[in-house]
């Protein structure tokens, strides 16, 4: 059993996590011990015996919670108190709720950059969109630069005007347009962050990371059913699964005009699974098929991240993951 180290008590606010001094140290060796390999086969198991998005979730939160629950020690053991969330997982509000992940992550962010600065001041945030994310990064760390980056430029324009009063002050931000399959790999962040990036933008991004040489990269993904170029789900009830395909079938367009905002060719089916490990254990006919099941199915999520965990891990990064937030750290 891994000790868990102090939490901040359940009413704290998220804001005071950054107070806390996270132990470099601990989390490597904390991290190396898990075996993210048994997970895959365990949660694979469950996939191919059909035992996902049950309606109810009660299947799929315990094997969640029975197959990651070393992976969720080691997190604790290492990190502030993971944000509760009461409603049904894989449903709208749950997905709405994922904002509490995201001001989690960002204080991650704010802790470990400031402990473990080191000589590197720059802190990139790819697929930046409003910069909203990015801009609350530099606000909140004015001794370090920050760098938003996206394809389109609109967004984080419009963002600029409708905040200007929250953000006229903060000097340490900028944008540049970007497509993150293309990126500058000579800059030498000290940090690489997103908070959800579609699909192989996920993958784009951290190879990026390995590509820039960055030590931390800490991010959540999403849209994991458009690894590998694909827009197909299988058709279940509910809200969730109904906007899923409204997004796909505009993604399909969006594919069809190959504006690159997406996908790339780098990222086609035979790139997944992204991990030599993985694909001891599953064909690329087989992870597609898990991406295509993932809208209602935290399993087949875990699986998705759980591959991009050993494939960071096989490029020298040492990874914590939980509920699709990923914290990696590499010492040189």
């Amino acid at each position: 059993m891994i000790p868990r180290r102090n939490e901040p008590h359940r009413s704290q606010p998220l804001m005071n996590i950054a107070r806390n001094a996270i132990d470099l140290q601990a989390f490597h060796d904390v991290s190396r011990n898990v075996d993210f390999q048994s997970a895959v086969v365990a949660l694979l198991d469950e996939f191919r015996r059909g035992a996902i998005a049950d309606r109810d979730r009660t299947h799929e939160a315990h094997a969640i919670a029975t197959h990651l629950r070393s992976l969720t020690d080691a997190w604790d053991a290492v990190f502030p108190k993971f944000p509760d969330c009461s409603w049904k997982r894989r449903t709208i509000r749950w997905e709405y709720h994922r904002g509490r992940r995201d001001a989690y992550l960002k204080q991650l962010v704010i802790s470990l950059v400031l402990d473990h600065a080191a000589d590197r001041r720059l802190i990139v945030n790819p697929a930046t969109v409003f910069g909203r994310h990015a801009r609350e990064l530099a606000k909140a760390l004015p001794g370090f630069d920050v760098l938003g980056t996206d394809i389109d430029a609109t967004w984080n324009r419009l963002y600029q005007i409708a905040r200007f009063w929250r953000y006229h002050n903060v000097t340490n931000y900028r944008f540049a347009r970007e497509n993150i399959f293309a990126a500058d790999v000579r800059r030498r962040p000290l940090a690489t962050c997103f908070w959800g990036a579609c699909g192989p933008v996920t993958d784009g991004i951290m190879d990026y990371a390995i590509a820039a040489d960055s030590p931390f990269l800490i991010c959540r993904s999403c849209c994991h059913d458009n690894i590998g170029g694909n827009t197909r789900i299988v058709h279940r009830p509910g809200l969730l699964n109904a906007l899923f395909a409204w997004k796909n079938a505009f993604y399909l367009q969006t594919q069809e005009k190959q504006t690159g905002y997406y996908f790339c060719a780098r990222y086609t089916e035979n790139a997944y699974p992204r991990s030599r490990v993985a694909r001891e254990l599953m064909d690329t006919r087989t992870i597609i098929a898990v991406a295509q099941n993932s809208v209602d199915s935290d399993i087949c999520r875990s699986l998705i991240d759980l591959d991009r965990c050993l494939y960071l891990r096989e490029h020298g990064y040492d990874v914590l993951y939980r509920e699709e937030l990923f914290v990696a750290h590499k010492t040189s």
